[in-house]
């Protein structure tokens, strides 16, 4: 006669959730599919004590993937139609995207799970600026008052306004947009602040003659100061606490070449540019009575990429994760490289050979909130939905 089965006890909730927090960020799927086990794992996953204790673990926020414009087959062929085409999320994980991006938004700038567009359909290029503020995650978005400059040629960025921010658990409160721009007639440099708890901008401040054309792309914030690229090899800096506008110069061996700016190693402002097959880091550096430009790092492109796709341009970088967005000049390939570990991936390639642009970067933890499957009810089947941490 067989001996009598014996059932295992279950694991106490405390050993369970340990072993959840171990999931990587990086694959939302995978708690999601632990949620749905039982009911019991469902409230643990699903309750706000893990959420904040799997931030809290992870610290940083995971890249869930990136958003690009896509020109249209016409733009390719036909310069007059270059502004034709969408705004699309590409994923580079398990996350998928809750809501659609709306095609006519470009992206600018992201933030601690929120994106910073603009509307092409109703901003006219050189006249006003309509801004918007989305959380993908929950669909919230917010339609900024109109940009109180001329917007000739300008740039923006995302902040969080959060008090004693640490950069892990504000995605939900204040925020603040910064937008700087030039006029094309008397060289006026401006820029102006919107605060989210205000819902309305500031007073703009400007400068004349700086001669400077803004480029947009990413910036970078640095201590209480904001730097965008601009022409001729230089950078706008934005210092929020003095309230003033002045121009750095570039070491003269980057010009003509893509850069993007970044977060150096040591803090201050960086950035990062590909000359011929090389990739290389630059600091500013400041010892006392110079102030300079000093290279931090080489790569050899060339012993990490396709033969095939020597030819790049630096397009990203997120700063928090040492990654460097590289693209070939055609928008053909789109890869990532680990400034710590070295690692090359490839993310994207379009087999239509289109430019793509506006890369952003999304970056966000995301955890399951699966409502009444984490009730007595039970799991429900199919349910997939998921709440930005």
């Amino acid at each position: 006669m067989a001996p009598p089965s014996r059932r295992l006890p279950p694991l106490m909730d405390e050993l369970v959730e340990e072993i959840l927090l171990r999931f990587p960020p990086d694959d939302p799927a995978s708690l999601l599919r632990a949620a749905l086990v039982c009911k019991r794992w469902c409230r643990l996953v699903s309750g706000p004590f893990f959420r904040r204790r799997f931030r809290e673990l992870h610290r940083t926020s995971p890249m869930l993937g990136f958003l690009c414009f896509v020109p249209s087959r016409a733009t390719i062929s036909c310069f007059r139609h270059r502004g034709s085409g969408d705004t699309r999320f590409i994923s580079t994980t398990s996350f998928r995207l809750s809501h659609a991006v709306v095609p006519s938004w470009r992206a600018v700038d992201a933030l601690h799970g929120r994106i910073l567009f603009y509307d092409m359909d109703t901003s006219p290029e050189t006249v006003e600026l309509d801004l918007i503020v989305w959380n993908p995650i929950t669909g919230e978005a917010r339609r900024l008052p109109m940009v109180p400059l001329y917007t000739y040629r300008w740039s923006a960025a995302l902040l969080c306004a959060a008090p004693g921010c640490d950069h892990v658990d504000c995605g939900y409160g204040p925020f603040r947009v910064v937008v700087v721009a030039t006029e094309p007639f008397d060289g006026l440099t401006s820029a102006c602040v919107y605060s989210s708890e205000q819902h309305a901008w500031s007073v703009p401040i400007s400068v004349q003659n700086l001669s400077v054309r803004i480029l947009r792309g990413p910036s970078v914030l640095v201590a209480n100061a904001l730097y965008f690229k601009c022409d001729q090899n230089r950078i706008l800096e934005y210092d929020m606490g003095k309230q003033e506008l002045s121009v750095i110069s570039l070491p003269s061996v980057c010009d003509g070449s893509c850069k993007a700016l970044m977060t150096a190693e040591d803090g201050g402002l960086g950035f990062a540019v590909v000359q011929r097959s090389k990739l290389s880091t630059w600091s500013r550096v400041d010892d006392g009575s110079n102030v300079g430009w000093a290279q931090r790092r080489v790569i050899e492109l060339d012993k990490l990429l396709p033969l095939s796709t020597i030819v790049t341009r630096v397009v990203a970088v997120v700063d928090v994760l040492g990654l460097i967005f590289i693209a070939t000049y055609t928008g053909l390939f789109l890869f990532t490289i680990d400034l710590k570990s070295g690692l090359v991936r490839q993310i994207y390639e379009d087999t239509e050979r289109r430019d793509t642009r506006d890369i952003v970067p999304y970056t966000s933890f995301c955890t399951p909130a699966l409502g009444a499957a984490s009730t007595d009810e039970g799991p429900r089947a199919g349910a997939s939905s998921a709440s930005k941490a």
